[in-house]
């Protein structure tokens, strides 16, 4: 009898140690599995992506701590396909949210060089339109200069004629005022009894050796 009951406590000790044992496992199992979790749920970039997935992994863990021994491999194995899920979804919206900012960097930079270009184009279309307006008035200049200069030359030509015109005019002017002054003086001579000289000096001499009547 005292042997029997030596047996069965040592039944019960090794039952005991064995579910101890199997308790250990379950709690090493699910510890290890935890600690991936926290890894991800933690982590100061991946924490705030991916909730729905880190949800699926709370609840997988929660369900591995309370499974039946039967159960528990089959939770092992979805809590850590889980987990990984997490981590994978996780690392994709980051990896998304990256490309993002980078496209919106780079649409960014893209405007500015569409804007630096429109400027230089509108700074170059004001240089050229500048040019444009001082060629147009250098060429206005131009025209006038060569409308002034014709006109100058059409009117020292008009000069030129309208003084040899009064160079005409003042020496018939002069051969007239001659004239009546010869012809002035000849009036002023008869009226003084001076008979002007003729011009035949040999009418009225009697010709040589003839007789008077």
């Amino acid at each position: 009898m005292k042997i029997t009951s030596r047996r069965c406590r040592t039944v019960a000790l090794l039952l005991v140690a064995l579910i101890a044992g199997n308790a250990w496992a379950r709690d090493d199992e699910y510890q290890r599995l935890l600690d991936r979790f926290n890894q991800v749920a933690t982590d100061p970039v991946l924490a705030s992506h991916a909730p729905t997935a880190m949800d699926r992994a709370r609840i997988a863990l929660a369900s591995l701590k309370e499974a039946r021994r039967a159960d528990r491999e089959h939770w092992v194995y979805v809590t850590e396909r889980r987990i990984d899920a997490a981590r994978a979804s996780a690392e994709a919206e980051v990896m998304e949210a990256k490309q993002s900012q980078l496209q919106r960097e780079n649409d960014r930079l893209q405007l500015a060089l569409a804007r630096r270009d429109a400027e230089l184009a509108r700074a170059e279309l004001e240089r050229q339109r500048l040019q444009a307006q001082i060629r147009a008035e250098e060429a206005e200049n131009a025209r006038r200069d060569a409308e002034a200069a014709r006109s100058e030359g059409a009117q020292a030509v008009e000069a030129a004629r309208a003084e040899t015109q009064q160079a005409k005019k003042m020496a018939a002017a002069q051969a007239r005022a001659a004239a009546l002054a010869k012809k002035e003086a000849e009036l002023e001579a008869s009226l003084a009894g001076k008979t002007p000289p003729t011009k035949d000096k040999g009418k009225g001499k009697p010709a040589a050796g003839g007789k008077k009547p």
